[in-house]
């Protein structure tokens, strides 16, 4: 094709024309070397991250784009404004983690520290009225992490939440959510129906140890999302994520469901009698007891979420529990 266009092409012009195309031949050389298309998606990122109205632009983009690597069902439709509101939550988590290596950076410089504040305060609305002086962990294996690890935990989250910004798609099927998530899989959006196959053994802890099921609920989602094989990075097992160890200290089997849900009731309980509040509490849930004596939790975005998520979740199955009594 070129050769026959170049025929086509006055022969004394041929040479003037290769030389007023050499620099356009050379700019489309540099653009596809791999070095510029990474310098690109860094550009790309960063204007994303940084700059709110290209965040969003970025966000109403990709939710509008047709889900890739999966066969929808015929009567699938796309929920847009649940897709954009799942995109700016990952967003916001994306921001949350850059800040929180800053926050590392300048802490171990001595020019910030941010341990004296509070994520948030929900004591209030979330009473234990269990006899907390009952419980005692003699072990707790989860570690006390380091800056390094710490920068490494939220550049990796902060990679994953910014992927799942741009490939999640949310749509319905029937009168519910389903995601779309990175791989193309079909997954329950709302949870709820998961974490109530465990309604027995959730209601059962909460009478033994008097503690409000919909906290027991609530711990469940966040940490397991209700998948009672599950095993994190770190090693933590089953529904309510209990470390091995932890699990061996409360005297449970932490692939069993029922003792699951009783050892994590426990350990929760452990974690109120120890920090005295229930923010704390689950940050110590969550991070581990030595993250919260040296402050480290608050820089866990995994952790932040958790004690801000928690809340809600727990609002959301007190309803169902409610209407369940009804």
């Amino acid at each position: 094709m070129a050769g026959t266009a170049a025929k086509m092409i006055p022969k004394k012009y041929r040479v003037r024309v290769k030389k007023s195309l050499l620099p356009v031949k050379k700019t489309c050389r540099f653009v596809f070397r791999w070095r510029v298309f990474w310098l690109l998606v860094f550009v790309l990122f960063c204007s994303t991250v940084v700059y709110p109205p290209s965040g969003d632009a970025v966000i109403k983009f990709t939710a509008q784009l047709k889900p890739m690597m999966v066969k929808m069902p015929p009567d699938a439709k796309l929920d847009l404004e649940t897709t954009v509101a799942y995109k700016r939550e990952k967003l916001t988590l994306v921001r949350s983690n850059l800040k929180n290596i800053g926050s590392l950076v300048l802490r171990d410089l001595g020019l910030k520290d941010v341990v004296g504040k509070k994520i948030v305060s929900i004591s209030a609305s979330m009473p234990v009225t269990a006899e907390v002086e009952k419980y005692f962990l003699p072990v707790d294996d989860r570690p006390v992490e380091g800056t390094l690890t710490l920068i490494k935990e939220n550049l990796a989250d902060a990679a994953d939440a910014y992927f799942s910004m741009l490939t999640v798609r949310i749509v319905r099927i029937g009168d519910k959510p389903v995601m779309i998530a990175n791989d193309g899989e079909l997954v329950p959006y709302d949870n709820t129906d998961k974490i109530l196959r465990w309604a027995k053994h959730i209601e059962a802890a909460s009478k033994k140890y008097n503690v409000d099921p919909a906290i027991i609920a609530a711990i469940i989602e966040q940490e397991s999302g209700g998948n009672a094989g599950v095993v994190s990075r770190a090693g933590a097992v089953g529904l309510m994520q209990l470390m091995p160890r932890t699990a061996k200290g409360l005297g449970v089997n932490p692939y069993d469901p029922a003792q699951n849900i009783d050892g994590g009731t426990r350990y929760f309980l452990y974690q109120y009698k120890a920090f005295g509040n229930v923010e704390l509490a689950l940050a110590a849930y969550n991070s581990g007891p030595g993250n919260v004596r040296n402050g480290n939790y608050k820089y866990f975005s995994e952790t932040r979420g958790y004690v801000n998520k928690v809340p809600r979740l727990i609002n959301k199955y007190q309803q169902v529990f409610n209407e369940a009594k009804k």
